[in-house]
């Protein structure tokens, strides 16, 4: 029995290291087999409906890659979709996680700037833009923490304008 406990000792402790530094380096997960129902009211194109509201849900499910590329699929078919280039900018931005690198703060940026840009929104996506542009904005001087916080609070007031 002491032989037993003492390797099951040893390999936990060399597991949790391991496990640890996969969890810190990889939070992009595959898409789960079964997703939940979506309902996300956009502007964009009747015909991307489906796509972007998967999109949302595989977002939800922390499969960050997927989500992105169903979001540049939604893109292609209603390139005037505000909405679709918010999503690829919440894909860069792992809250449960460490802040996004700075590949990945350019890229939301850059995609979030796309979404402020377009004319067709509605003031609703407006406020979900605009919510999330407070995550981006200054990236290069801002802590993660007052970005972090910027954003929290924008979204809160989301909250209250869409009960």
């Amino acid at each position: 029995m002491i032989k037993w406990v003492t390797a099951l000792s040893v390999v936990l402790a060399l597991a949790v290291p391991a496990v640890a530094e996969e969890m810190e380096h990889h939070h992009d997960h595959p898409a789960p087999e079964r997703l939940g129902a979506v309902t996300f009211v956009t502007s964009c194109n009747p015909e991307v409906k489906p796509t972007f509201n998967r999109a949302v849900a595989l977002l939800h499910s922390f499969a960050y890659s997927v989500s992105e590329q169903a979001f540049r699929d939604v893109s292609a078919k209603d390139p005037g979709c505000a909405m679709a280039h918010w999503g690829m900018a919440m894909t860069h931005y792992h809250q449960l996680w460490e802040p996004p690198s700075n590949e990945e703060l350019r890229e939301g940026a850059a995609q979030i700037k796309i979404a402020a840009d377009a004319a067709a929104a509605s003031s609703r996506e407006r406020q979900f833009i605009d919510a999330l542009a407070q995550y981006y904005r200054d990236w290069e001087h801002t802590p993660p923490t007052v970005r972090a916080q910027r954003y929290a609070y924008a979204m809160a007031e989301v909250a209250r304008s869409n009960p």
